[in-house]
This record gives C-alpha cells, structure tokens and sequence, in this order.
C-alpha cells in the first residue's frame, strides 16, 4: 500500500476519534447539566459555545493535519465517530437497565423468601 493511502487511512481513524471524543465530551457536559440546573437560554448558549469551540478545533484539526483542504471523508469520519458513539452508549444503557431490573428481582426475592 502506498504512503499516501496509509496517511489518508490515518487521517480518517484520527477524524473517527474526534468525533467520538466530541460525544463524549458532550456526555460530560450533559451529566453537568443534569447535577446543576440550567435554564432554556443558559443550556442553548452552552450548546453554542460547544459547537463553536468544537468547530473551530475540528478546523485547526483539518489545517494542520490537511494542509487546510477540508475533505468530505474527513467530516464523513467525525460523523461516524459520532454516531458509533450513541450507538454504543444506547447499547450500555440498555444493559444497564437490564441489570438493574435483575438486580431488583433479585431483592425482591431475597426480602419474600426472608418473610
């Protein structure tokens, strides 16, 4: 494979991972907002400044990496990246859910067998 293949095959795994790392730095900004109540207007500020600064990152990222010729794989990476992500953050909750109903069940079988 040519050196330029592989370099553009890493330019693509290395956009993949901003656009995970940009979910899961929204994560921590969601659960911010879940531990201290915000308003409509201070949640839509918050947002913008998010996809601001994210944008202007995600720019820098495309210059110094790119030579500054924005790419359609590029920006292609970034959204898989992302939606792998909920992808997989839907599945843990899912499981996440499920185990906390069996470890109910179970409590709930250990207080009627204790009666």
């Amino acid at each position: 494979m040519s050196s330029r293949i592989v370099g553009e095959m890493e330019f693509f795994v290395r956009a993949f991972a901003w656009g995970i790392q940009m979910m899961l730095l929204y994560e921590g900004l969601r659960l911010f907002r879940y531990l201290v109540h915000h308003g409509t207007a201070l949640v839509a500020l918050e947002d913008l400044c998010y996809w601001m600064v994210y944008s202007l990152l995600l720019f820098r990222m495309m210059y110094l990496e790119n030579d500054g010729m924005i790419r359609g794989f590029a920006l292609l990476a970034v959204l898989l990246g992302m939606l792998l992500y909920l992808r997989f953050r839907k599945l843990l909750f899912f499981l996440e859910k499920k185990l906390q109903n069996r470890m109910k069940e179970y409590i709930m079988k250990r207080k009627r067998k204790k009666r």
